[in-house]
């Protein structure tokens, strides 16, 4: 035989060699690469397993040199590293994520562009510093004091103000990497039975190779992929691929067996495979195993065919490893970091030309100023010029700005840790504040994972646990426990009895009741959990109290929760009944078989010679069998067309609404001496048969006794359902207030995804059956690019969907211009989780791929934080852009006042000298940055629509105002430097050094009363954002820019900082400063000038932006902007397909009329 066999595998091994050519192994011995395994896997598909093996069972053993019974063999001490099975598969290791240290993280954010631009103008400024102090002659005040040379401070300010952001952001990115590491940090090392050598042996499961044969029960995880050989079991592979419902799978024999008989049924059905059903809606076995899914019940044996990285779970897991694109903002921020930093080096070389051509003429004109000054002091008279023209780049680089995005982030992200959400990559937080679409998975994070019973009716009394809509205010907690209102003691005993009795699951002994506590405690996302304790609950993962299948546990947790059964005594309820029960033993089980959906269990009841047949199942087919119905009184109705329509009514209006209908009933047989009755025992041929009474008979067969008819008696109906996680609804509605639209992808049928988009308002009763609004993903799949485009505006549910429909649906709302969230909580969801901008995962039931996936980790795997993730991602975009304006405002004030009062000096030399351009820095930078990038979200922030990807960094209100006040600015300034002489010395022809000494003093101080009083009106940003009446814009929140002052201390500290040290340095600043002391007069003209940015700002917010844009020369300023900033230089990007697909209407054509603004 086991030549046939030999000469068998060679004939097979020759047939898949011409087949799949090149694709196969040199070796002769494994012909199978691991690509032709994983075809089995991905999709599970018994189709591939014919044609790989040509229809036969054998050749799977052949072809992978194993043995149905006695497994793989290895020889005696040697190691199977040496085997050629584990050089042509491998094992089941998967690399260990490594994470990264301190110093590669500092490495990596010193290669941001802004900062290498930074760290080069410190450099620069530095040296010309150093030159000026080291080299050029000393320079005095006008009373004689010598000027102390301190440019080359500018340069150390710079490279701290690069080093503290370098520094704080890696070490963000530390912690976070840290606590995820901690995380991640459970053991998945355990061992498992398989058999070698025909020896059952106990091994590690990293050391499972392909071919071996591994003993499987219940509560395992499925350590590699594998087929189901021997055995019959039901597996949970909602983890893996989004399917809610239990999966039972059969052994190969029978699932060939049964495969081949519906393909001869229904030949012409092509599609006919695991997951499909025939015409007659049989559906096709299942014995496909898939790694990282787990066994709820039964027992088996599987042989591995895919370990390691080969595996879906490895597969999945390899995969993530890709680097992330850049976020939104990063590229908004690059480019204005480049624009700004082009500007000043286009006006520094302005200024050095005309200050060149100026010096040349003074230089070779015969009687010019310089024409007889020697060498030297000529040479230093071009570093002058050099040196003021590169001060113009010193201060228009914008060092200040990634400081700002740095402290946004850092403050936003530490919040949020205490809302509840660990942002594992900082940049992620200020994306969500753009997101205009959440892909959410639906197991597991919208809804709990857990089965549950919501809904029903014992008796003629219903209850309702859900949390919303209730049919019902009485719960299940109530009927139970409110004395003989709702339910008898008597119909309540033969209920728990039927729960606990008629079940084969059992307690999972790593639970504990206090771990329902914490998750109470997580959902009410108390500020008052700690840090730790989250961390605790996530190491620990969750634990569900019961173990099998999840219509027995969903019965028996509320049997906990409602009926007094308490943990613990499930087992000692079983095998003592007499002390819980008036049942004196169990007699004979019914085990549920999917043929007939239902189980059942006959008990003895105690002291009496009446023997009880409880039975649970589908509550179609138990209400059909029952002829009577209990009452709540526990009195017993027949039951007639009237009530049958009513239980035909309760069972359909569970099914509307996604529930899984399950009826729970009983029948007594009065006076039976002995088990079973005749009446109810088949006839068979075996003699040595153990008698008992056949389970149709049971059910089905009625019985005329007292002059009644003895049958079925229905004790009650119940609705299982995973139900929504606390807070969904609402979160969900506050997505689509705030302009976030969410969309569900499910693996469940489309009218169960569309009942459950309906109950978590992703759906409305409006458009809850509106063609297009969901669909599935088979269909989806086969849509061309143009069609998704089309349908996906509309489209907010995806059923029976894949992980690859997920990763495209995900793809194409990219390419469309989105910002798009996904969350998830399974390996499935991994490379839709990696793809999206930002990828939310959860803390507790997330699988460690989901995790590490994953941006932001929801640690209380809430969806409600979701929510402060949008609210907190706008604060810091807000925050920033409040920033930038505000920055903006005094680069574009302080380049052209330097510009222009250097070209006007005789001297070459700005009215603002370095050191107070420094201080000048300090608070547009720093200051600033710390003031406005530590603001707390608006109450009003949710309100607003989502700006996206597209959205100009830079809007017209903030142009609007940057203009205004810089305007405001120059014109200030500009009057008292230019004629300062006219208005506080009206008198004097000539004024001493003394006193234009104190004039310049009096511009610098006005200038920094500028500042501060614009860093009061830059609290304000986009209030005003698309209202283009002028009346409507006069309102509190548009024009107040002193509202919730109060809550922000840090601004507050600032501002009190700016004045404190402004006020010193005018008093005692003297040479150091360059400061004269300043008359009254001088310090009213200061202060007023600079309370004139508040009016200004007001008159600004008022002007609608449409206004603005008409007055503004936009053509203009783009053919400038094209030209000044060498845009024809740059790389021009182009949309992508999907964008270019979309129609343009009228806003967005104005959209992008303002991309100039960045």
């Amino acid at each position: 035989m086991t030549g046939v066999n030999s000469e068998h595998g060679s004939l097979l091994v020759r047939r898949l060699t011409h087949r799949y050519g090149s694709t196969i192994s040199k070796s002769g011995d494994f012909p199978l690469t691991t690509e032709q395994l994983s075809e089995l896997h991905n999709p599970k598909s018994l189709k591939a397993f014919n044609k790989l093996f040509q229809n036969k069972e054998e050749n799977l053993y052949n072809l992978l040199k194993t043995d149905k019974l006695n497994g793989i063999t290895i020889p005696d001490g040697q190691s199977y590293k040496k085997q050629e099975r584990y050089a042509i598969y491998s094992d089941n290791r998967i690399p260990e994520r490594v994470g990264k240290t301190f110093l590669q993280l500092v490495w990596e954010a010193l290669q941001d562009k802004t900062m290498i631009l930074l760290s080069g103008a410190a450099v620069v400024s530095f040296i010309l510093g150093l030159y000026e102090l080291l080299y050029q002659p000393p320079q005095y005040d006008p009373e004689g004091n010598p000027i102390k040379q301190v440019d080359w401070i500018e340069g150390i300010a710079i490279m701290t103000a690069v080093v503290v952001v370098v520094f704080v952001g890696a070490l963000n990115d530390y912690q976070k990497e840290l606590q995820f590491a901690r995380l991640n940090k459970k053991k998945e090392d355990r061992d498992i039975i398989v058999i070698r050598n025909g020896n059952e042996l106990l091994i590690s499961i990293h050391d499972l190779l392909v071919g071996d044969i591994i003993n499987l029960q219940t509560g395992d995880v499925i350590p590699a992929d594998s087929i189901l050989i021997s055995g019959t079991c039901e597996a949970d592979e909602s983890s893996m691929t989004g399917e809610s419902n239990t999966i039972k799978k059969v052994d190969l024999t029978n699932s060939l067996k049964t495969y081949e008989e519906l393909k001869q049924k229904d030949p012409t059905n092509q599609t006919l495979d695991i997951g499909y059903s025939a015409k007659n809606g049989d559906k096709v076995p299942d014995c496909i195993l898939i790694s990282g899914s787990k066994l709820l019940s039964g027992l088996g044996k599987a042989v591995v065919t895919a370990v390691g990285t080969n595996s879906i779970y490895g597969r999945t897991m390899m995969s993530l490893k890709v680097e992330p694109d850049p976020t939104p903002l990063q590229e908004r921020l690059s480019q204005l970091a480049d624009s700004i930093s082009v500007y000043g080096c286009v006006a520094a070389m302005i200024l050095f030309l005309v200050l060149f051509f100026r010096f040349l003429f003074y230089t070779l004109l015969p009687g010019g100023r310089f024409h007889d000054l020697d060498p030297t002091q000529k040479g230093s008279k071009f570093m002058n010029i050099f040196i003021t023209s590169v001060t113009i780049i010193v201060v228009a680089v914008p060092e200040g700005l990634p400081l700002a995005v740095t402290l946004a982030l850092a403050f936003a992200t530490t919040r949020m840790t205490k809302d509840g959400n660990l942002v594992r990559n900082l940049r992620a937080c200020e994306t969500m504040g753009s997101a205009t679409a959440v892909c959410s998975d639906k197991t597991g994070t919208l809804t709990e994972n857990i089965m549950s019973i919501v809904r029903g009716i014992f008796g003629d009394s219903r209850f309702d646990d859900g949390d919303y809509e209730r049919s019902t205010q009485q719960t299940s907690h109530d009927i139970f426990n409110t004395k003989d209102k709702y339910c008898s003691p008597e119909l309540k005993n033969i209920v728990l009895s039927n729960i606990i009795l008629n079940s084969t699951a059992f307690e999972n002994k790593d639970y504990s009741p206090e771990y329902d506590d914490d998750r109470n405690n997580n959902d009410s996302r108390e500020e008052t959990t700690g840090h730790e304790d989250l961390m605790a609950s996530i190491e620990r993962g969750r634990i569900e109290a019961y173990i099998g299948s999840k219509t027995e546990t969903a019965l028996l947790n509320m049997s906990r929760k409602a009926m007094g059964a308490q943990f613990g005594d499930l087992q000692k309820m079983r095998s003592k009944t007499q002390e819980y029960f008036p049942i004196e033993k169990v007699v004979q089980i019914v085990p549920f078989e999917s043929s007939r959906k239902w189980a059942g269990v006959v008990v003895k009841l105690q002291d009496s010679d009446t023997y009880r047949f409880l039975v649970k199942g589908a509550a179609e087919i138990v209400s059909s069998e029952c002829q009577y119905r209990t009452l709540s009184d526990n009195s017993i109705i027949k039951v007639d067309n009237s009530i049958t329509k009513d239980i035909k009514k309760e069972i359909d209006s569970l099914a509307v609404d996604a529930l899984r209908a399950i009826a729970l009933s009983h029948r007594d047989f009065l006076n039976i001496k002995s088990w079973p009755p005749s009446d109810f025992v088949e006839k068979t041929d075996n003699d040595d048969e153990i008698v008992e009474a056949s389970p149709e008979l049971l059910f089905g067969k009625t019985l005329t006794s007292n002059g009644k008819d003895d049958s079925m008696i229905l004790d009650g109906i119940v609705g299982i359902q995973d139900p929504l996680r606390k807070g969904v609804r609402d979160s969900v509605l506050q997505c689509q207030r705030a302009g976030v639209t969410v969309r569900m992808v499910t693996g469940d049928n489309i009218n169960t995804a569309r009942a459950i988009a309906r109950n978590c308002n992703i759906l409305t009763l409006g458009n809850f059956s509106e063609e297009g609004r969901a669909m599935e993903g088979p269909q989806f799949r086969k849509l061309t690019k143009e069609q998704r485009i089309k349908i996906l505006p509309d489209l907010r549910v995806l059923a029976r969907s894949s992980p690859e429909d997920k990763r495209i649906l995900v793809e194409t709302l990219k390419g469309m211009g989105n910002v798009v969230a996904a969350t998830g909580d399974g390996t499935n969801d991994a490379p839709a989780l990696k793809l999206a901008d930002v990828g939310f995962s959860m803390g507790i039931s997330g699988t460690e791929v989901a995790r590490e996936a994953s941006d932001i980790i929801l640690m209380t795997d809430d969806f409600s934080a979701i929510v402060d993730a949008i609210k907190w991602g706008r604060c810091v975009s807000i925050s920033i852009k409040k920033f930038i304006q505000f920055q903006l405002i005094v680069d574009v004030t302080a380049v052209i006042l330097t510009f222009v009062s250097s070209v006007a000096s005789e001297n070459e030399t700005s009215v603002l000298t370095a050191v107070q351009l420094l201080w000048v820095n300090l608070i547009m930078d720093t200051l600033a940055a710390l003031a406005l990038a530590t603001d707390k979200p608006d109450p009003s922030i949710m309100d607003r629509k989502p700006r996206g990807r597209s959205t100009p960094l830079i809007t017209p209100s903030t142009w609007k105002m940057i203009l205004g006040q810089a305007t405001l600015q120059l014109i200030v300034t500009f009057t008292l430097h230019f004629g300062g002489q006219r208005i506080f010395f009206p008198d004097i022809k000539t004024i001493t050094g003394f006193q234009q000494q104190q004039l310049d003093a009096m511009t610098f101080n006005t200038f920094v009363w500028l500042q501060f009083f614009t860093l009061i009106v830059s609290r304000k940003l986009d209030e005003g954002d698309g209202i283009r009446n002028w009346r409507d814009r006069v309102t509190k929140a548009n024009l107040d820019f002193f509202q919730d002052l109060f809550r922000n201390y840090y601004f507050l500290l600032v501002m009190a900082f700016i004045g404190t040290c402004q006020v010193l340095i005018m008093f005692y600043g003297g040479a150091p400063f360059s400061i004269a002391p300043q008359t009254p007069a001088m310090w009213q003209t200061a202060i007023l000038c600079g309370t004139l940015s508040l009016p200004v700002g007001i008159i600004v917010r008022i002007i609608p932006d449409e206004v603005a844009l008409k007055i503004f020369p936009r053509r203009l300023f783009n053919k400038l902007n094209y030209y000044i900033s060498f845009e024809f230089l740059r790389h021009k990007t182009t949309p992508s397909d999907e964008e270019s697909l979309i129609p343009r209407g009228e806003d967005d054509t104005a959209s992008s009329s303002t991309s100039a603004f960045y």
